[in-house]
């Protein structure tokens, strides 16, 4: 077994509570823990195992060198927070997030707002860790302005009702550039200003409610929910069994019908979608999930 050792460099000499990671003792400072994480304020009271010392300091389940990245904000030697990675933003990100740091996540969302990555990457990085659903509107108009539909990896990453969002907004666009006069129409030639007011409503950018909400919650573990359910394209009346997918779809989706749903608003979770898709798109529930339905209505 690797031997404990101290952190060659945030095993401070005036620093007052010791961590263990990876069997690397880090003693840092706890006021800026005490400071502005419920959790760890909870950890230290009701500890009885630990006691922040060298001999029974708190063990951090993580790796050290992501622990090293998280201090580093506040241990920062030059005061300056520009040219790192995105990768280091997303460690910084993803512990803030974990252990309700608000300042400091939000410091990580600033600086992830000037780093360049893919759209697909940012939507799928920001709804995982429930950031503001607005500062994604970039990252949809490039992707309703692609010539290309995202590739089925790309989609993985995105998931379904964000896939089907993303066809919807591009047809609904297709549809005002033709409107507009364009004799070979396609959802580019529109401007951003109209495809901003499209996308804010096939996304639902007011809305609280649903897969979009993207509403941050501290909690003790922050463990994801299982995103419980598989989900069917059921056909609708006159679609004559094409699930509204062309043939040369990149796409497969099972066609089986699953069972008619309780039609009791009270148990049953309804958003409006856009009906351009000619489908009904149903999840199945498992365990405590219930039915959720998006539906052309």
């Amino acid at each position: 077994m690797k031997p404990i050792a101290k952190h060659t460099e945030y095993y401070l000499q005036d620093g007052n509570v010791t961590f263990m990671v990876e069997r690397q003792l880090f003693r840092v400072h706890r006021y800026f823990f005490d400071r502005e994480s419920v959790f760890f304020r909870n950890c230290f009271a009701t500890s009885e195992e630990c006691d922040g010392t060298d001999e029974k300091p708190y063990v951090l389940n993580i790796k050290s060198e992501d622990f090293a990245k998280f201090l580093w904000v506040w241990y920062n030697r030059h005061y300056r927070y520009e040219g790192q990675p995105k990768q280091t933003w997303f460690t910084i990100l993803t512990l803030a997030t974990r252990w309700g740091f608000i300042s400091m996540r939000e410091l990580a969302i600033h600086q992830l707002e000037h780093i360049a990555m893919g759209a697909v990457e940012r939507i799928a990085f920001y709804k995982e860790h429930k950031i503001d659903k607005r500062l994604l509107i970039p990252s949809y108009i490039e992707l309703c302005k692609s010539p290309t539909l995202p590739s089925p990896d790309e989609a993985d990453r995105l998931r379904l009702e964000t896939v089907l969002r993303l066809a919807a907004t591009r047809e609904r666009a297709l549809l005002r550039a033709s409107e507009q006069g364009c004799p070979s129409p396609t959802s580019a030639l529109l401007e951003d200003d109209e495809l901003v007011t499209i996308i804010n409503d096939v996304f639902e950018m007011d809305s609280t409610t649903g897969e979009e909400q993207q509403e941050f919650e501290p909690a003790e573990d922050n463990r994801s929910e299982d995103s419980s359910g598989d989900w069917f394209f059921v056909d609708r009346p006159g679609t004559h069994g094409t699930n509204g997918m062309s043939s040369g779809s990149p796409f497969s989706f099972s066609t089986t019908r699953p069972p008619k749903p309780a039609t009791d608003k009270a148990s049953v979770d309804i958003a409006l979608f856009t009906p351009v898709l000619n489908h009904t798109l149903i999840r199945l529930p498992r365990a405590r999930a219930r039915w959720v339905i998006l539906a052309g209505m």
